[in-house]
């Protein structure tokens, strides 16, 4: 008996064929136990339970076959899987069910299952057939499409159930080893199709990915000026084959050199920019993997601002009657630490930036506002001065101020962080003046004195004089703008202008009347006209007032 459990348990349990040598040696095992049980193991035997087998199912479950039924409350189960012309194989199971992986799909299988006794006799054998069917796939892979640089490889990485080829529509674009490693070898479009054979479980399959691949430099865009408004102009440019972006360039005079001033993306082909005095170059970009291409810059464009073919006048000419009418009110503002007289205003960024001093000129301010009017803070300064005329420099990322207070009028210049307010150094300027502006269109300064305008360098060395002709009442403070100065004049009451004068010839181009007080300084944000006023005469009170539209500065 134990050398029959031995043979059941290596052989059937295990899903072995049960070999001739030992069925010889069953058959004997069997007749010796008849014979020496004799009557009372054949009573035994005959006793015994035998179980039926009913409820077989068999599915088809991807690459397997699931196999189930009644439960007969036997010791176990064998499983026989047959294929037509191949001998069975043998699985055994305690439970009424089970999982048979299958090498080969779209064959006709035969189930046959039997409940094992408690012997190890078998129950009649319950079968069924089934058809099963090879699996359709997918091809997967990281991308549907790929980009790349000329003499650049990259791996397609395809994985799928079966022999893979790889095939390029065009080898003069993009070639393919037999292991999908694209070699990248001139620009241009191509499609890379990837081919599945056909398996003993998966059916064929196909999959087509796109590739692009760019040149190691990008082609130089053309650019022109396409059109020109009062207040603006338009550069255009052709697209440029496989951009992305392109990048515009100003030149900076004080650097002189172009510095990146705005990013389009690949499908901008014009940009409405203010008529600034100033240089532009284009260059196109795009990002391909982990590299970065662009092409040469574009030949440089140059936008005129009006002032160069403005219309100049011999005596006095109204521009614009700037009123309640077409002026509105940043804000109110006051001064902070005892400073309560607003004095000048700079343009920081996108901050307003008013220097405040007492009547003494002891003390002073820097006090920040939003260009939405929002209170953003101040910083006191002592021996500030009257800080009649004040402006800033980008470049230097400094706010000069005119210091001392003679008559409003000053040799004496300080230059403060407009951050923390700290005096980074005080120098003398190389004229007595009330107002002084910077121009970052020609990087020059412009300082204003009376009836008189000096151009200067970056370093304050005077360039050319000019003598303002159109009224001779107090220069408050000068701005700056593509070439033209500025010059606020109050002259009584609520009676004030702004004074422009071209700075290349002198000329002057009309004036803006301010009818509403007294004017303390202007300068140009986004092709606005910002005004400070002091005390309110007009009743307005110490405000930031802008123009509601845009103005054409001339």
């Amino acid at each position: 008996m134990e050398r029959l459990k031995e043979l059941f348990t290596r052989g059937l349990f295990q899903g072995r064929h049960i070999k001739i040598k030992y069925a010889a040696a069953v058959v004997f095992m069997v007749a010796a136990c008849v014979a020496t049980l004799g009557t009372m193991a054949f009573t035994s035997m005959a006793s015994t339970v035998q179980y039926e087998v009913t409820g077989l199912t068999v599915h088809q479950n991807r690459t397997a076959l699931d196999v189930s039924w009644d439960d007969a409350d036997a010791e176990g189960y064998e499983i026989f899987l047959q294929q037509t012309g191949m001998r069975p194989k043998i699985y055994l199971s305690e439970d009424p069910f089970c999982k048979i992986e299958l090498d080969v799909l779209d064959q006709e299988y035969r189930v046959t299952v039997t409940a094992i006794n408690q012997i190890g006799g078998l129950s009649a054998a319950t079968s069924k057939n089934v058809k099963t069917h090879k699996l359709r796939q997918e091809v997967e892979t990281e991308k549907d499409r790929y980009i790349g640089l000329e003499d650049k490889k990259r791996a397609i990485e395809a994985e799928a159930h079966g022999n893979i080829t790889y095939t390029s529509s065009d080898p003069s674009v993009v070639t393919v080893s037999k292991n999908g490693i694209m070699r990248f070898i001139s620009d241009g479009r191509a499609k890379v199709t990837i081919n599945v054979a056909e398996g003993d479980q998966y059916k064929a399959a196909e999959k087509t990915v796109q590739v692009i691949v760019y040149p190691d430099a990008l082609d130089t865009p053309q650019m022109k000026l396409a059109k020109k408004t009062d207040t603006t102009a338009t550069l255009r440019w052709e697209p440029v084959e496989y951009a992305k972006g392109y990048v515009l360039r100003k030149y900076d005079p004080a650097k002189k050199r172009y510095k990146d001033y705005a990013e389009f993306s690949g499908e901008t082909i014009a940009v409405d920019l203010p008529r600034d005095q100033a240089k532009y170059k284009l260059k196109a970009t795009a990002t391909v993997g982990e590299d970065q291409i662009e092409s040469e810059p574009s030949e440089a464009v140059k936008v005129k601002s009006t002032a160069a073919s403005a219309e100049s006048y011999g005596s006095g000419h109204n521009l614009m009657t700037l009123d309640g009418s077409n002026l509105e009110i940043v804000t109110h503002i006051s001064g902070s630490g005892g400073a309560s007289v607003p004095q000048s205003m700079s343009l920081v960024g996108d901050k307003y930036v008013v220097t405040y001093v007492d009547h003494g000129g002891s003390r002073g301010a820097l006090v920040s506002y939003s260009n939405k009017g929002e209170y953003l803070g101040a910083t006191g300064i002592s021996g500030m001065g009257h800080a009649n005329g004040s402006t800033y420099n980008p470049n230097t990322d400094l706010i000069y101020t005119v210091k001392t207070h003679r008559q409003i009028r000053s040799a004496s210049c300080s230059a403060y962080d407009p951050e923390s307010g700290a005096l980074e150094k005080d120098f003398t300027l190389p004229k007595v003046t009330s107002g002084i502006a910077y121009d970052d269109s020609n990087n020059k300064y412009y300082l204003s004195k009376g009836n008189e305008i000096y151009v200067c360098d970056d370093d304050f060395n005077v360039e050319k004089f000019i003598w303002k002709r159109a009224r001779y009442n107090h220069a408050q403070d000068i701005g700056a703008y593509n070439g033209v100065a500025l010059v606020c004049t109050w002259v009584s009451g609520n009676t004030s202008y702004i004074d422009l004068y071209r700075t290349s010839d002198g000329a002057y181009l009309g004036s803006y009347n301010v009818p509403i007080g007294e004017i303390e300084s202007c300068f140009v944000d986004d092709k606005h006209l910002i005004i400070l006023m002091n005390n309110g005469t007009g009743g307005i009170g110490d405000a930031i007032l802008r123009t509601v539209d845009p103005i054409a500065i001339p």
